[in-house]
This record gives C-alpha cells, structure tokens and sequence, in this order.
C-alpha cells in the first residue's frame, strides 16, 4: 500500500482530498476487558436451557452420516424423524477438545491471523446477491463487481480477510465456485473462504486454496487457512449443505463459524433469553459433530442473533436488542473458552446516517464483546441483499475508529511534555512547537471521511456528503490498486484447475 504523499516546502504538490489515509495493517489486539450484560448465574442458565434444548427436544439432522456419528457417540437418534438427542456428557466432552485460540495463514503468510485470545479480526461483506454505487446504481452482482470488490478489500487494511462480497450472477452456478475462488486467490492474498454448499464444492475450493499454497490437500489441513460459515436453520435444524459443512471443513481441519440464523419473535420465542439458549444449543451441536469428526478442529461460537421488527416481521439488524444478544453470545463463548464470530449488520437500504448508526453499534457491540472475527465488516446494506462500495469505504472508516480507540495510549515523560508546556507558557499556542511540526501527520487519527471543514470549506470543496466522499475514496482505491505476487507456476495451476473442472461439469449445489 503505498504511503501518502506529503506536503513538501515549495514542492507546490496539494494532497489531493481522494488521497487515502489508513492505519497500517495489524493483528488487532484488544485491550478492553470484555462487558458481561448478565451474571455469571444467568450465563449458567442459558447453558444448562441449552442442554436440556439437546437433551430432551433434541436438533433435526439431514445427513445419516452425522446421525451415525452421533449415535456412535452415545446420542439418541431417530432416524425417521431425523431426530438426535445429545446428552449433556457427550457435549461437554467435545468442549475440552475445541482449541481456545488459532491462526489461519494465507498464501502470503504475512497476512496470516490470530482468532482467539486479545486478538480481533475481520472479513468483507460476504453473499449478498446486489450491487451498489453511487455512480452505477444498483443492479445484480457480476464477476467485474466481484473482481472490484476484492480489490478493495485487498488495499484497505480495515479488512484483514476475504468474504465473498458480491455473488457473480453471470457464471454458471455450477463453474461459480471456481470462477470466484480463482478471483479471490489471485486478486488478494489475504485469507480466503469456501461457502459450504455441497461436498464436492468443498473440495474443490480447499484444493484451489491448498495449490495457493504450494500445498497438498493434506498438508493443508496441517494448519488453517480458510474459513466459513455454517447457518442453522433455527429453530433445530442442520440441513444437508451444512452438515456436510461441519464435518468436511473438520476433517481438513479447518474453522466453520457456526451461526444459528436466530430471529427472536420468529425463529425463536420473543425473548433474548430464549434466543440466546436456541443460538447456544444449536452452536454447541455443531461442535459437538466437528469434534466427533476431528477432535481439536478449530471453531467459533457463531452469535447474530437479532429480534425482528414486531410490526413487519423484517430483521433488525444492527438495532439495540441485536447488540444485546452480541454481549451475551461473547460471554457464552468465554463460557466455553471458544473464539466468537459477531458481525458489523446494518439494515438501512443505503449509506445514510441509519446505516452509520447501526454499524457503529455493531463494531462497538462486537469490540465490547471480546469478539474475535468481525465479519460483514464492510459493505453490508440492505440486511445482506446488497453491497455498497460507499458502505464498504465508510465501514473502513468505523474500524478503523475502533482500531484507533484499542491502541495503547503512550504516558511517559516524554509524552507528558512538561518542558513543552513550560516553553510555551500562559496564553501562548502549541502549532509551532517542534513537536508540533515533526508530527503534524501522526499524532492523531486522520479520517478518510469525516471532515473538519467549516461550512464555508465544505462548500467551496463541492458541499458533498459523506456518501459522496466516500465515492472518491473508493475509486481512488482501485487505480492504486496492486496485485499482489504470485508464483506464476502456481496461478498456472489453478487456472489449470478451474478448466479442468469446469469441463468436467463443475459442481451444483446439494
């Protein structure tokens, strides 16, 4: 990423307003102790509801496979129903198996990052069908929007792994997969993601991320280097994709987020309590099925839970209750010494001051959480139905608040700088102060999009908005894009790979 380009004495050079200024890239650490919303009491009950929820109801399980596997374990299992009731002893037992913390290492190992512990990290928007810019309007997802989206999330340092930004609905359903893994591993080099919709499109993205490598697919599943989410069909329900999910992504031994798609007042009874023992109950049966398959397979407690609007059914996403079940998923992840998955979710249509408000609750939510993946971190609009490239600069912005608030705040004589404020004096000013001078660029944050400016200065600059900045931003982004290196040998591969597998057929979807 190329620095910015300062102002020289006589120079005559202007930084023009598009210039982008962002914090460099970082494994994220979070400082903050985390926020318990409930008691210890009331996180022990939420855990005990959810193992009489596996005990007694029990989850609907599609795939015989994983019926098998459970009642191999010890499980109570209805194959005509479909129904498996898991014990409280078979659960806790897979609990001591799940790794605490992990990291996942991408074909550019310096891109590689830590999920657990202090640490915090996160993805792009990932699935929405739509499209979105300020100077294209909205339209469906196409590989060139794919192919753009990428790109930003490669240059902006605010989103450490990929998502899958946009569906490319002009490939075939069957080639996608390839199309968009093949883009995903060329144009970024930072970690990928493998959507879990059928055993054979598992394989072929984990083999396509394991050449990124250089690696086999067994030397791969050596060490994490992808991930993906795996969505209940809340309430009590695993179907065949994600069943599959589970235990294919645990046998190579790579992390799924296990998401319940809990909506409270829809998919759940119309109480966070009760929300939140289904979203645990759910998780904790798709722990339970990864570690039957691979004791010690990374995973993370998946929490978006949300409320639905009463009036009209619709999901709030990124309101107040949404939040709410943020913190408590975090403590239960604590709970069961697991990462945690949370998500930047908006529900406003486009980039307005609803969207800022929401976000900016959920990033903060997240970080309050003790969170340690923050996915949809930029470009989420229109609850998932659309990505904006204005949302997804703005987004960067709010990280990157967020980044700022979590760096330590340096206290030492020298920071003190009593011998600057005695220099100065009463009355006097601190803009000529050598320190002043040599760190006038440094010293504290500079925003991409937010503005000091005074009305008579933002009028004379062209009166924009803060959408409408962030448009200069994004296209800024993408002439100074640079793809990053590859060994020629290996992107030979993969594109030998995709043909190959693409005139074989490709691969629907399960």
């Amino acid at each position: 990423m190329p620095a910015p380009v300062n102002i020289r004495a006589g120079s005559g050079r202007r930084r023009r307003v598009q210039d982008i200024v962002q914090k460099p890239w970082s494994n994220l650490r979070n400082p903050f102790p985390p926020l318990n919303l409930v008691s210890d009491d009331e996180v022990e009950a939420i855990h005990r509801a959810a193992l009489d929820i596996l005990e007694d109801i029990g989850l609907r399980c599609q795939v015989k496979e994983a019926r098998d596997l459970f009642r191999q374990a010890g499980a109570r299992v209805d194959d005509g129903e479909g129904l498996v009731r898991l014990g409280r002893e078979i659960v806790e037992h897979a609990l001591t198996t799940v790794p605490p913390s992990f990291t996942l290492v991408p074909r550019n190992p310096a891109r590689a990052v830590t999920l657990g512990r202090d640490r915090m990290t996160t993805a792009a928007v990932l699935g929405p069908p739509n499209v979105t810019d300020l100077q294209r309007g909205r339209r469906p997802g196409t590989l060139a929007d794919l192919t753009e989206l990428l790109k930003l999330t490669q240059v902006f340092n605010a989103v450490q792994m990929n998502g899958w930004p946009v569906e490319p609905l002009d490939i075939e359903v069957r080639d996608r997969h390839l199309v968009a893994a093949l883009a995903m591993l060329t144009v970024t080099d930072k970690v990928p993601y493998v959507f879990c919709q059928s055993r054979q499109r598992i394989a072929d993205v984990l083999n396509m991320c394991a050449m990124a490598r250089g690696e086999t697919l067994e030397q791969f599943a050596e060490r994490p280097g992808v991930f993906s989410i795996i969505n209940t069909n809340t309430p009590l329900q695993y179907d065949v994709p994600m069943t599959i999910g589970v235990m294919d992504m645990a046998r190579y031994g790579q992390p799924v987020l296990l998401t319940p798609f809990v909506m409270a007042g829809a998919s759940t009874p119309a109480t966070i309590a009760s929300a939140m023992a289904l979203n645990t109950a759910e998780v904790l049966f798709g722990v339970t099925l990864g570690q039957l398959v691979r004791p010690g397979a990374p995973v993370l407690y998946g929490c978006a839970a949300m409320n639905v609007d009463m009036k009209t059914g619709a999901p709030a996403y990124g309101i107040a209750d949404m939040h709410r079940c943020t913190l408590i998923g975090g403590q239960m992840a604590r709970r069961y010494r697991m990462p945690m998955r949370s998500s930047n979710f908006s529900a406003s249509n486009i980039p307005d001051f609803a969207s800022g408000l929401e976000s900016t609750g959920s990033v903060f939510a997240a970080m309050n959480a003790g969170a340690h993946l923050l996915m949809h971190a930029a470009g989420w609009v229109e609850g998932g139905l659309c990505t904006s490239y204005e949302k997804f600069v703005l987004d960067c912005e709010i990280v990157q608040t967020m980044m700022q608030l979590m760096e330590p705040v340096s206290v030492t004589k020298d920071s003190l700088a009593l011998d600057e404020i005695a220099a100065v004096g009463p009355g006097g000013h601190f803009f000529g102060t050598a320190r002043t001078i040599a760190t006038f660029e440094t010293a504290f944050y500079r925003p991409m999009i937010s503005s000091t400016q005074n009305h008579g200065a933002w009028l004379e600059a062209g009166g924009k908005t803060a959408a409408e900045r962030a448009t200069g931003v994004w296209q800024e982004a993408l002439q100074i894009y640079q793809a990053p290196a590859m060994n020629p040998a290996i992107r030979e591969a993969l594109e030998a790979f995709v043909a190959k597998r693409t005139a074989e057929g490709g691969s629907p979807i399960d």
